[in-house]
């Protein structure tokens, strides 16, 4: 082997190329939240961040409702908009409903001026948005004289229509001939313009008393229309959306208790074994045991007719949303133990849980550091799981009257509401409670999906 000559230093050694220094360095340079593997997987996954980002918005919207100022009150969602009944959802009214509406306002007009003080009720008279136009009573007392008189117009106008329209079946019905069933026809278009102008009149003499909305309260007045109105005139958008705040209530309150208290018991359970294993699988065996429903009916039943008071809140507990929260609490926790009891006891075999017992670490910090924290990704899916149905089972419970309390819009007091006006097709109520519904549930489904899908070991890969 060649020696080196005296005096020469020694040769430097060979560079290692850049890339494989910085990959060494990156080995041991700790990760963020972001560059974990389940993360990278979920944030690549667009169906599940969409659906995030879906559910992102009806929790901003639940916490504007309910911290004020509020973006929408109870009293904007309880106030009157007009006649009871109006189409949504870009049904056009038919001139009948039109006429309704327009007999309405000018009914209200005449029982304000019938009034002990016609003043003070004008002045109060309001829907929404919409007012009275404040004008001296004699000149809204002539503005309604001649509502009433195109009224009038319009009643005759309407009784031209229909008997042309009954001359003309008539005459179909004997057979008569085509010249005398065109002048017949002709005479139905006639009379049917005579009754559309006549209609146009009388709804301008109404804008005369009650003038439109301009600008933003214009904007907010389409808005509370654009579902139409229920039976009491309310308006059916606002109610829905204010009923965001509800069903976010119920679901977050009965989620968290349910996969705190599931997660406890069943990595418990799983991880002791013996005799808790033992008390937690009959606690909830003899829970399961008995329908999920007679649970939710039973338990809200026994507090609805409780006389206990919320310190609190100083009101009745029948009268708050703690009977449906206790009631979805203690039947949900069920599913989240068993999945994190069998996960439990699968990891308790695992080395290093095996290693940490050796070095005397005590089974409450075994635990707490290492069983529930690797079974997380059940959390995140049992708490979207208990989320949805607590949603749905509210719906079941407010449908049968012993949901939300009476006054407090929800979704399932929507539906409860809308049954009869089903039947006369009228669906626009039950259609924006549903539509609602169905977003958000659609929403927690496809999360749920998408989380599993990254962060299950299982899927990961």
């Amino acid at each position: 082997m060649a020696q080196q000559p005296r005096g020469t230093k020694p040769a430097a050694p060979e560079a290692q190329p850049t890339d494989l220094l910085s990959a060494r360095a990156g080995a041991h340079r700790p990760t963020g939240f972001f560059d974990k593997p389940g993360v990278r997987k979920f944030v690549r996954n667009r169906t599940g961040m969409a659906s995030l980002i879906v559910i992102s918005l009806f929790v901003i919207v639940a916490v504007a409702i309910a911290i004020p100022p509020h973006l929408i009150s109870l009293d904007q969602v309880q106030s009157r908009v007009g006649p009871g009944t109006q189409p949504g959802f870009g049904l056009a009214s038919d001139p009948y409903a039109r006429i309704e509406v327009a007999e309405f306002f000018l009914g209200e007009v005449e029982k304000a001026l019938d009034s002990s003080e016609p003043e003070a009720a004008l002045a109060e008279l309001r829907f929404a948005e919409r007012s009275v136009k404040m004008m001296p009573v004699e000149e809204i007392e002539a503005a309604l004289d001649s509502g009433y008189e195109a009224f009038d117009l319009l009643d005759e106008a309407l009784i031209e229509f229909e008997d042309a329209e009954i001359e003309v079946e008539e005459l179909e019905d004997d057979g008569a001939e085509a010249a005398e069933l065109a002048e017949a026809r002709a005479a139905v278009a006639a009379t049917r313009a005579e009754f559309a102008a006549a209609l146009l009149a009388l709804e301008t003499e109404v804008d005369k008393l009650f003038p439109s909305p301009t600008g933003w309260d214009a904007f907010v007045y389409k808005l509370r229309l654009v579902a139409g109105t229920d039976r009491q005139g309310r308006s059916i958008a606002f109610r829905a959306i204010y009923s965001i705040k509800t069903a976010t209530q119920i679901g977050m309150v009965t989620a968290l208790f349910s996969i705190i208290v599931g997660a406890i018991l069943g990595g418990a359970a799983g991880f002791f074994g013996g005799i808790v294993d033992h008390a937690v699988v009959w606690l909830y065996s003899t829970l399961s045991s008995i329908p999920y429903i007679i649970w939710l009916i039973v338990i809200a039943f026994v507090f609805r007719e409780s006389t206990w008071h919320v310190p609190l809140l100083g009101k009745p507990v029948s009268q708050t949303l703690i009977p449906v929260y206790i009631a979805f609490s203690v039947t949900l926790w069920v599913g989240t133990c068993r999945v994190i009891r069998g996960e439990a006891m699968k990891i308790k075999s695992m080395d290093y849980i095996q290693s940490a017992v050796s070095i005397g670490a005590s089974p409450f910090r075994i635990l707490i550091k290492h069983v529930l924290p690797n079974v997380m990704y059940l959390l995140f899916i049992n708490f979207s799981l208990a989320f949805v149905a607590a949603i749905k089972g509210e719906v079941i419970l407010s449908y049968l009257g012993l949901g939300v309390p009476g006054g407090q819009p929800s979704w399932g007091v929507m539906i409860r509401d809308s049954k009869e006006d089903v039947v006369l097709g009228v669906f626009w109520e039950l259609g924006a409670a549903t539509l609602m519904m169905f977003i958000l549930v659609y929403a927690f489904n496809i999360l749920s999906d998408a989380l599993q899908d990254a962060f299950d070991p299982k899927h990961v890969g």
